[in-house]
């Protein structure tokens, strides 16, 4: 399958045995009903979360192992040049499942990383968790899930992904678990390919499994 976007050179999205719902054009309005109304869906689905994400945040539930967290992507963070204004068009929300049990390295915009995940849409009637579009995992009971003995983790540059995810990764640990809601303007915009359709909220349950630094071999 063709990649999406220049920044999506490492994370190829693997073609599922489904059929994509069609798209007439890239203004995310599908034939199908399931997927009707797209665009404005997913920003009401990224703005629910993000309302949870701030308050969650703004009550210093820190301790909590569900806590969640918003970051914005270091290039709109505020400038003596530029005042900022947080919108969710420029907000990755994140949720922690798992922290690393001792303190790991977190990665820069130039390191590489391997990080096991999958990624989903919104959920929606037929695809309660959100239809899978790509993963590094394996397909068990019916959904694909992470599997320490059988998934095996993908590596990329983290400046050669989405801005949502590289903004995601720039704030994990190694040994951390999250689930990621990356918006539309932070994901893959207007792009489409197989069952990722325009606009579309881009849903990440991942783990980041090791970090090397510039110069430096996942290998080593």
């Amino acid at each position: 399958m063709r990649k999406i976007l220049n920044t999506l050179a490492a994370l190829a999205l693997v073609v599922l045995p489904m059929a994509m719902a069609s798209c007439s054009d890239n203004t995310g309005e599908s034939d199908d009903a399931e997927f009707a109304n797209w665009r404005n869906r997913n920003a009401a689905f990224y703005d629910s979360l993000l309302a949870v994400a701030r308050t969650d945040v703004a009550q210093a539930k820190a301790a909590h192992p569900d806590n969640w967290q918003a970051y914005t992507p270091w290039r709109l963070l505020p400038s003596f040049s530029k005042p900022f204004a947080s919108q969710s068009t420029d907000t990755v929300v994140a949720r922690v499942i798992e922290s690393a049990a001792t303190p790991g390295l977190t990665p820069y915009y130039t390191d590489s990383v391997r990080v096991n995940y999958i990624g989903h849409l919104m959920p929606t009637k037929s695809y309660p968790k959100g239809r899978v579009f790509d993963h590094s995992g394996v397909y068990e009971n019916e959904s694909y899930v992470f599997s320490a003995q059988y998934s095996t983790p993908t590596s990329f540059a983290v400046s050669n992904l989405v801005e949502g995810y590289t903004t995601a990764l720039m704030h994990m640990q190694v040994g951390d678990r999250w689930l990621v809601y990356i918006p539309q303007q932070l994901g893959y915009r207007s792009s489409a390919s197989g069952v990722l359709l325009p606009y579309s909220t881009l849903c990440f349950d991942m783990q980041l499994k090791k970090v090397a630094r510039k110069g430096h071999s996942l290998s080593e």
